[in-house]
C-alpha cells in the first residue's frame, strides 16, 4: 500500500475505533491498537509495520512522554522517588522470578526461561501514561509512583537485556558493558537535570524573541526530539529522554497556552495515533499457539508478576491497599518492547516461533487489559473515599 494511503486509513480507522470505545467509556487507546491489529497482518493484511510507520510511532511515543513530562508536577513527582524506587524493583523481581519459575514448569531451556524472565519484566510506559492522561490521573500519586516506577523500570531493563544479548551471543554473561551502559544512563539523566536544563530553558526563551511567531513551538519540539535521541545514543529508550525534556520545560511550556495546546493536539491527534496502531501492527499470532496452555499461562503470569510486585514495592507507602493494587495494575502492560525484543530473540535463535507467537498474544493482551484493570482500580478507590468522610485524599502516601 501507499505510505500516504497507509497513514490516512491507519489515522481514520484508528480515532474511528478510539471515538467508539471512548464513548462506551473506555480508553480509547483500546480502539487505536484494535485498528492496527484489524489492519496488519493479524486479520486483513493491508497495512505492514514498514520504515515510515516506525518513524511515525516512534515521534508518537516522544510526543506523549514529552507531554505527560509537561504536564507532571515535578515537585510531586519528586515526592514520589523513593515509592518509584522500591516499586520499580519489586516490579521488576517478582516477574523476573515467576518468569523463571514458570519457563521451568512449562518445559523450557535455561536460554527460553530467562527470555520470559525479561519479557514479562519489562513496562510499557507509553501505555502507562496514556492511560493515567485519558483517566486524569497522570498527576495524581499514584499516577507520579507508577510514571517514576517505569522509568526506572526501564534503566533495570538496559540490565537484562544486556544480559540476554550476552549470553545470547558469547554464551556467558559479560558484566564489564553492562556496568557501563549503567553509568552512562546515570550520568545522562544527572547531565540533562543540571547542565542540560539550563540549557533547554535558555533556547526555549531565546525563541521567544524571534520574529517567526511558531519558534517557541519548534523550538519545544526540537528540543523534545534531541534529548530523545541523545537518550537514545546512550542505550535507554527514547521515551525516557522525551519525558526529561518535558520536565525540565513543563513550567515555560505550561505557561504559553497555545503552545501547550498545539503540542497536545497535534500529538494525539496524530503522531501518539500511530505508536498505539504500531502495536496492533505488530501482532502476529499463530492458530496453533492458541489450543495449549502456553497462552493462558503466560497473560496469567504477566498480569500477576506486575501486580503483585507494583503492590508490594508501593504498600508501604500509601494507605490504601486500593491505591497500591492500582499502582500494580498500571504497570502491567507489556508493550513496543517487549515484541521488539521477541524479535531479536527469535531471529537470534534463542525462542521458537510458537513461544514467539505466544508472547506476542500475552503482549497484546495486557495492553487491553491494564487500562481496564486501572480504571477499575481508580473506581474502587474512589468509592472507598466516599464512604470516608474527613478523610485523605485518594492516594494519599504516609
Amino acid at each position: 500500500m501507499d505510505p500516504i494511503v497507509a497513514i490516512i486509513v491507519i489515522l481514520v480507522v484508528a480515532k474511528v475505533f478510539g471515538e467508539g470505545l471512548e464513548r462506551l467509556g473506555y480508553p480509547p487507546m483500546i480502539g487505536e491498537i484494535a485498528a492496527g491489529i484489524l489492519l496488519g497482518p493479524a486479520v486483513l493484511g493491508l497495512v505492514e509495520l514498514d520504515a515510515t510507520l516506525e518513524v511515525f510511532a516512534t515521534i508518537g511515543i516522544i510526543a506523549l512522554l514529552f507531554i505527560s513530562g509537561v504536564e507532571m508536577n515535578p515537585k510531586a513527582f519528586a515526592a514520589a522517588r523513593n515509592a518509584a524506587t522500591l516499586t520499580a524493583v519489586a516490579g521488576v523481581a517478582v516477574p523476573f522470578v515467576l518468569g523463571l519459575v514458570g519457563g521451568a514448569l512449562l518445559g523450557f531451556s535455561f536460554a527460553e526461561q530467562f527470555f520470559l524472565a525479561v519479557i514479562l519484566s519489562i513496562t510499557s510506559i507509553g501505555v502507562s501514561v496514556r492511560t493515567l492522561i485519558d483517566l486524569r490521573r497522570l498527576d495524581s500519586l499514584v499516577g507520579n509512583t507508577i510514571v517514576g516506577a517505569a522509568i526506572v523500570d526501564d534503566i533495570i531493563g538496559i540490565v537484562l537485556l544486556g544480559v540476554l544479548s550476552s549470553v545470547a551471543l558469547s554464551g556467558h554473561l559479560d558484566l564489564l558493558p553492562l556496568a557501563g551502559a549503567l553509568v552512562l544512563a546515570v550520568l545522562f539523566i544527572a547531565f540533562a537535570f543540571t547542565v542540560g536544563r539550563r540549557l533547554a530553558i535558555w533556547l526555549f526563551r531565546a525563541s521567544r524573541s524571534m520574529l517567526t511567531h511558531e519558534m517557541p513551538y519548534v523550538a519545544a519540539i526540537a528540543i523534545a526530539l534531541a534529548t530523545a535521541a541523545a537518550a537514545h545514543a546512550l542505550g535507554l529508550h527514547y521515551a525516557i529522554g522525551a519525558f526529561i525534556a518535558g520536565i525540565i520545560l513543563g513550567r515555560q511550556v505550561r505557561n504559553d497556552r497555545s503552545i501547550f495546546d498545539g503540542i497536545i493536539d497535534f500529538g494525539f491527534g496524530f503522531f501518539v495515533t500511530f505508536f498505539f496502531a504500531s502495536i496492533g501492527l505488530l501482532f502476529h499470532p499463530d492458530p496453533a499457539v492458541f489450543g495449549t496452555l502456553l497462552v493462558p499461562a503466560l497473560i496469567l503470569l504477566a498480569i500477576a508478576g506486575k501486580t503483585l510486585g507494583g503492590y508490594l514495592g508501593s504498600r508501604y507507602f500509601f494507605e490504601s491497599p486500593l491505591a497500591a493494587l492500582t499502582v500494580g495494575f498500571g504497570l502491567s502492560a507489556r508493550g513496543e518492547i517487549a515484541l521488539v525484543v521477541a524479535q531479536v530473540s527469535l531471529a537470534a535463535g534463542i525462542i521458537g516461533a510458537g513461544l514467539y507467537s505466544a508472547v506476542t498474544v500475552m503482549v497484546i493482551a495486557t495492553v487491553f487489559a491494564a487500562p481496564l484493570l486501572m480504571r477499575w482500580g481508580f473506581a474502587l478507590e474512589d468509592r472507598r473515599e466516599k464512604r470516608i468522610t474527613g478523610g485523605r485524599p485518594s492516594g494519599e502516601t504516609r
